[in-house]
């Protein structure tokens, strides 16, 4: 990885770090207040929202990344492209309104909230004036991890000050909107030191909208077995299911966030060098990327298995014991988007496929709404989990088998193998932990702890490249740190 790819990694490791601890400090205690019902019904709305917010945005989050990473070293180009893609991502936020509207007066699940429903909407508005995509494409990680931890940090404050019993479901709305989109604010006022506005006469936003549209439905086809999930359950089983379901959700999107810290970075930085035909350089770190993800999700997920009865427990509490194997059932989730992530986002999107990344996760969100039907009637969040489950395991699947031309990806590598082993070793030591039978806390920090060194030890064996490029980094830092004492 260049320098600038380390540091911006660094800042967003930051980011994604904190955005895991502050739900690790709120959801327990959250949870405990609300109790299922009031956390399905919650997220019953949001994944509602979302979709609105997906409808309003047309694919330009994604979209807008790639191309102003191509112009970020030409202010002219940058400033044309930055607002035409604002314009007509204002203009087309008024349509999500409409759409709010409608949904309060003929939705009778959202007419007994209606309130709460308005506040959790107001994500739109936060989304569009956000520009997110501006400052990942100029990669400005280091704005992006400053603003968001002061922002989380008072909207934390805000929860523990203001959320206190049931009734207070609406203050918890302004904390899931807040705690997220508030410091977007900001985000617009800041944008003025990157724009010129003498461009604003040559704007033709309307001509962003037709390539936007085809990572529109890539992003629909992705939200249709990312949120239905809590949509179909909120429907057919009531909200108490969808915080069974939400409850293990939490934890598995809690670690893909993990997860996801190199893919923001890497993405502007790939589409960059296929913009200037580096194509070496561009599969040298697809590698990487895959190899890393690898090395990360594995693990993690056999982790989550062996360990969900104590992370359900620790983080939501008793009353969600059904939840327990729900995010057993979920946990290899977190290798398959992790893994499917790279080859689509990072390796694919990156050179002009996303019409392969449309068709495989179209695949996985035909799997995802047909199981639903099946399962959920019967298995209520257990069945969600399950068509959540195969859905993803048949995105990565198609994926790699309809893109295999276009991933430069060395699937014999020999070390993808060390990680397979590494995580069946460490899963050993889990287990032999277990015998001791000791409370939920100790058990979890020790298991923890032992894993990692497990696993490590063997990677250190094995002479691991992945392994040996992230400690090596680690030590010359502490090295080059106590130098300077």
């Amino acid at each position: 990885m260049g320098k600038s790819i380390k540091i911006n990694f660094i800042f967003n490791l930051i980011n994604t770090v904190t955005s895991l601890l502050f739900p690790l400090i709120t959801f327990p205690y959250v949870s405990r207040i609300l109790l299922p019902e009031g956390i399905g019904i919650i997220n019953f709305y949001q994944s509602i929202v979302q979709y609105i917010v997906l409808l309003s945005s047309l694919g330009i989050p994604m979209y807008a990344i790639r191309e102003t990473a191509k112009y970020r070293d030409d202010k002219r180009k940058s400033s044309i492209t930055t607002l035409e893609i604002l314009s007509l991502h204002f203009i087309l936020m008024f349509i999500g309104y409409l759409i709010v509207f409608i949904l309060c007066c003929t939705v009778s699940e959202i007419k007994e909230n209606i309130p709460l429903f308005l506040i959790l909407s107001v994500q739109l508005f936060f989304t569009v004036i956000g520009c997110e995509w501006f400052y990942q494409g100029v990669e400005d990680f280091k704005y992006i991890t400053i603003r968001s931890v002061i922002v989380r940090t008072l909207a934390v404050i805000f929860l523990f000050i203001f959320v206190k019993s049931r009734e207070d479901i609406l203050l918890y709305g302004v904390y899931c909107v807040a705690g997220i989109y508030a410091g977007n604010v900001f985000n617009f006022y800041r944008l003025r030191k990157y724009l010129d506005f003498s461009v604003l006469k040559e704007l033709k936003p309307f001509k962003h909208l037709k390539p936007a549209l085809k990572i529109f439905v890539l992003n629909l086809v992705i939200s249709l077995y990312v949120n239905l999930n809590s949509v179909m359950l909120g429907f057919l089983k009531g909200p108490e299911s969808v915080g069974f379901f939400a409850a293990a959700t939490k934890i598995t999107q809690l670690l893909l966030g993990l997860t996801s810290a190199l893919g923001t970075v890497m993405l502007p930085r790939l589409s960059n060098l296929i913009a200037n035909n580096n194509f070496s350089e561009f599969n040298r770190l697809a590698n990487i990327a895959t190899k890393f993800m690898f090395a990360i999700t594995l693990p993690l997920s056999v982790a989550v298995i062996m360990l969900a009865d104590n992370l359900i427990l620790l983080l939501s509490g008793n009353a969600y014991e059904e939840a327990i194997l729900t995010l057993q059932i979920l946990s290899f989730i977190i290798f398959a988007i992790g893994l499917s992530g790279v080859l689509g986002i990072q390796i694919l999107y990156p050179q002009g496929k996303e019409n392969i990344v449309i068709k495989s996760t179209a695949v996985g969100a035909a799997i995802n709404l047909l199981l639903n039907f099946i399962l959920i009637p019967k298995f209520s969040h257990h069945g969600a989990a399950v068509a959540t489950l195969v859905a993803e395991i048949g995105v990565t699947a198609t994926m790699i088998y309809i893109g295999h031309g276009f991933i430069p990806i060395k699937w014999k590598d020999k070390e993808l193998l060390n990680y397979v082993i590494g995580t069946l070793l460490m899963a050993v030591g889990i287990y032999l932990i277990f015998l001791f039978k000791m409370d939920i806390i100790p058990e979890l920090i020790i298991s923890f702890i032992i894993g990692c060194i497990i696993y490590a030890l063997y990677l250190k064996i094995k002479n691991d490249s992945i392994f040996n490029m992230t400690a090596g980094r680690l030590i010359n830092k502490i090295y080059h740190k106590n130098e300077g004492i």
